[in-house]
């Protein structure tokens, strides 16, 4: 069943894992013996049971208006029977539509069937003080998308670890493993890093033609090599020429 209450079938997908096509079972049917319905029209039931799928009690309807914002009226349950209260109920912060968190959640593990969810649904956390992973919301700050809200912190760590793997294939926990050797400290000026911090965060500095990775290094240290351009000869020679001037 869908959110509203539909019979509905997925056409599976080998390659990918998942159903590639969702299909409304009672329209299909309809469509088969009769001509197809324009998109937006609605298929009414004569028996008045949303789950029939019987095409003697099947007839077109009026092409459907979606709601404007402000229009939606809540109900006290959902098409499926499940209580629209406070910790099941979503309602979107700038359109005012309402949505039905369990069936949601019913919709995500059907189309996930080789990643499936956990077997029960997590409550709404709407007043917990911290994320899943502990973290105080006062503390480490949250945004809001679309009425939930996304631990600051969580999310900092989620884009370090996607940016690594996407630019230096550098996985975390080996990123970790280097930042203990180093003494959580800059490889050449020995500064101790600073987590998140626009100066003495750690960079990650690797080879622009080989893409190795050599080692963590602070901003000023890191650009300094990228303006010498990796020459070695270049470095040598301003070491010389400080050496040179010196006092």
């Amino acid at each position: 069943m869908n959110k509203d209450g539909h019979p509905i079938w997925f056409e599976p997908d080998t390659k990918k894992g998942k159903g590639s096509k969702r299909t409304v079972v009672a329209r299909w049917l309809y469509e088969s013996e009769n001509e197809a319905l324009v998109k937006g029209q609605v298929l009414k039931r004569t028996c008045g049971n949303k789950r029939c799928i019987a095409t003697i009690h099947a007839s077109p309807g009026k092409v459907r208006r979606y709601q404007k914002p402000g229009e939606a009226v809540i109900p006290t349950h959902c098409a499926n029977g499940h209580e629209l209260n406070d910790e099941n109920l979503y309602q979107h912060p700038n359109r005012n539509a309402w949505e039905c968190r369990q069936c949601g959640w019913e919709s995500k593990k059907r189309n996930s069937p080789e990643h499936p969810l956990r077997d029960a649904r997590e409550p709404y956390r709407a007043t917990d003080a911290r994320c899943h992973n502990g973290h105080l919301y006062d503390e480490v700050g949250f945004s809001v998308e679309n009425g939930t809200r996304i631990c600051k912190a969580c999310r900092w760590l989620k884009d370090q670890k996607s940016a690594m793997l996407r630019l230096y294939s550098l996985p975390y926990d080996q990123y970790l493993a280097m930042l203990d050797a180093q003494d959580y400290s800059c490889w050449i000026c020995r500064r101790p890093f600073e987590i998140r911090s626009s100066t003495m965060s750690p960079h990650v500095d690797h080879c622009h033609n080989s893409r190795k990775v050599r080692g963590l290094l602070c901003r000023a240290c890191n650009l300094g090599l990228g303006h010498f351009g990796d020459d070695i000869n270049r470095l040598q020679a301003a070491v010389s020429y400080m050496r040179r001037h010196q006092g």
